[in-house]
């Protein structure tokens, strides 16, 4: 780090025309970069070149001669404006560190853009008196370090948290490091605000709302009372499907019955044993008729030797005391 800065010092005390850049963002922001060696009348980015690293083990070629280089991890996320400036969508802390806009092979008139991230985060405590740990941290270049107190924590009043009370406890910062733990949830919720100052200046600052345990409570019981509306509901309409269903099947076998035993009564007549019973008496009236056309039958009468002959033109009724004979011939 001092040899950073005493070359830092070196090229402003030389007069040299490099430029320095400190950009502040918070993760998931859109950072442009600006390249000052690049002037007004300039319309192409054939020769520019932009580099990055985030310490001095070792630089990156990000863009050759105007071209974004494909084989960078940040590749997706870069692209160049006709201003030769530099865009970097959704930042996050591995984007953090030193980048330089180059012209040609010379670095006599280098930019460079040191881009610091901002990031605070929550990890719940699994420990059974609860408890959340927020940890502030600025992503920078690795031989960038923070002052003292450079790290604050703020209430949702905007007052500063230098020590502990009944329900926050402040660690202290470690290098751009900084934790806070908040030891008692009250009944509402508490907004906390993390802050980077430089010459009492605030750089960049970021904000976390904790919801109370009061509020997961009453959210935790209205999501088990939707559940429990739902769950009633479902077994109601199954209930409801499966009644539907039963008296569907019955209806519908009574109807099916219905119309199997239809047939069977309307064949009835046509049965063997009613069919003897009913042309039975029939038969026999027809057998008795045909007996009686085939019987002839004859009167004859005759009169005691006293009475005289009559033509039969003259046939009368037997008289008293005359007697009358009827004779039948069967024919067969």
């Amino acid at each position: 780090m001092l040899l950073l800065l005493l070359t830092l010092l070196f090229v402003i005390g030389a007069g040299g025309s490099s430029d320095y850049i400190f950009l502040y963002h918070r993760a998931g922001d859109e950072v442009i970069m600006s390249c000052n060696i690049v002037d007004s009348s300039e319309t192409s980015c054939s020769i520019i070149n932009w580099l990055y690293n985030r310490d001095t083990s070792g630089t990156h070629t990000i863009v050759r001669d105007g071209q974004i280089n494909k084989v960078s991890p940040q590749a997706d996320k870069l692209s160049l404006d006709h201003r030769c400036s530099l865009t970097i969508t959704n930042i996050s802390s591995e984007d953090a560190g030193r980048y330089i806009c180059r012209y040609g092979n010379t670095y006599e008139h280098d930019t460079n853009v040191y881009l610091n991230i901002l990031t605070l985060s929550a990890d719940q405590s699994t420990d059974p008196v609860g408890g959340v740990t927020l940890t502030c941290t600025l992503w920078r270049h690795t031989y960038i370090s923070c002052e003292e107190h450079s790290l604050r924590w703020l209430d949702e009043e905007r007052d500063e948290l230098k020590k502990d009370d009944d329900e926050v406890h402040y660690s202290g910062q470690m290098n751009c490091v900084s934790h806070l733990t908040i030891t008692h949830q009250s009944n509402h919720s508490r907004r906390y605000t993390c802050q980077f100052v430089k010459s009492n200046e605030v750089k960049i600052s970021a904000n976390y709302t904790l919801v109370s345990t009061v509020d997961l409570t009453s959210d935790s019981t209205s999501n088990k009372m939707i559940i429990i509306i739902i769950g009633a509901s479902v077994g109601l309409l199954t209930i409801l499907v499966i009644v539907g269903l039963t008296v569907f099947i019955t209806s519908r076998r009574k109807t099916g019955a219905a119309e199997e035993d239809a047939p069977k009564r309307a064949r009835v007549p046509d049965e063997p044993e009613t069919n003897s019973e009913v042309h039975q008496p029939m038969q026999q009236a027809s057998l008795m008729d045909e007996e009686e056309s085939s019987v002839t039958y004859v009167t004859v009468s005759y009169r005691s030797q006293n009475q005289e002959a009559l033509p039969s033109s003259e046939v009368r009724e037997p008289e008293e005391g005359e007697e009358e004979v009827t004779y039948a011939t069967v024919k067969k």
